[in-house]
């Protein structure tokens, strides 16, 4: 066995590989199951909004938890929510008031909300933080809580996808529709837009805000399901991850883009391969 390849497989040995490989795997897991739903309701954007509307609040929780017995976690899952709904609440009533595209209130609140995350770290240069490390993550530094943190979101979105899998598929068919037929169209609502928050901000430290929102398109566009729930994007998602991490590995580069980078070189591969086809056919 040639020693690159043996210092390669040795590396996961270490238990910070060991819990990257982990990390890796439930969180690609759970956005396979998150993508269709994501991608098929046309709202990927709300992923990156998401992942910026949080960011005041994460900077907001690692202050508090410096300054009070309230456990870390607690503290980043408290200061996010909070920020994540003010931020919806605004978006959507800016939309409603002022009668723009959903996008250009998505943007107007996500750059707002990234710049008061900036203003709040540098007003508080004692506290060490890394703004790189919430919008990029960094899997190697990851613990066994944040594992059962991860195993826990993959049981909320699993669960919430497979129990309401009708429900889902009518919400995306034609809501008012489902409304009327009876399917629970309000729950999905609501239900949504928390899957999505408890999916950044549990990943948030591992790939990133804005890698997990990417994280959450990509095996929808690389597969097109028809319905809400689909393995083979789950198993893309899972792929794409696992050669990711290998990636990042081998040429010492960050687990989340290395993943992303994966999914975008698959998608090119996808649409010129539909290109030639489409040539042919003319």
């Amino acid at each position: 066995m040639p020693p690159t390849l043996l210092n390669f497989i040795q590396t996961f040995e270490f238990e910070f590989a060991q819990i990257a490989l982990a990390a890796t795997v439930l969180i690609t897991l759970m956005c396979g199951c998150l993508s269709p739903v994501v991608v098929l309701k046309q709202r990927a954007y709300l992923g990156d909004t998401l992942s910026h509307l949080v960011f005041p609040g994460v900077i907001a929780g690692i202050v508090l938890a410096k300054y009070s017995c309230i456990p870390f976690w607690a503290c980043i899952l408290l200061g996010a929510s909070i920020t994540a709904f003010i931020g919806t609440f605004i978006s959507e009533w800016i939309l409603k008031t002022l009668k723009i595209p959903p996008d250009a209130s998505a943007i107007i609140c996500l750059t707002s909300f990234f710049a008061m995350g900036i203003i709040a770290i540098s007003s508080n240069k004692g506290t060490r933080i890394d703004p790189e490390s919430i919008l990029f993550g960094d899997v190697l530094t990851l613990t066994i809580n944040d594992l059962y943190i991860l195993m826990l979101s993959l049981i909320v979105v699993f669960i919430s996808i497979i129990t309401l899998r009708k429900h889902w598929d009518a919400w995306l068919t034609d809501p008012e529709f489902a409304e009327i037929a009876g399917f629970k169209v309000k729950l999905l609502d609501k239900l949504f837009p928390f899957l999505m928050t408890f999916a950044i901000l549990s990943g948030i430290f591992a790939v990133g805000g804005l890698m997990i929102s990417a994280l959450l398109t990509l095996p929808t566009i690389i597969f097109q399901p028809k319905s809400v729930f689909s393995p083979i994007v789950v198993l893309i998602s899972f792929i794409g991850g696992i050669l990711g991490i290998l990636i990042a590995f081998s040429f010492n580069w960050p687990v989340g883009p290395s993943i992303v980078l994966v999914g975008f070189i698959t998608i090119l591969t996808k649409t010129f391969v539909v290109h030639l086809q489409t040539k042919k056919r003319i």
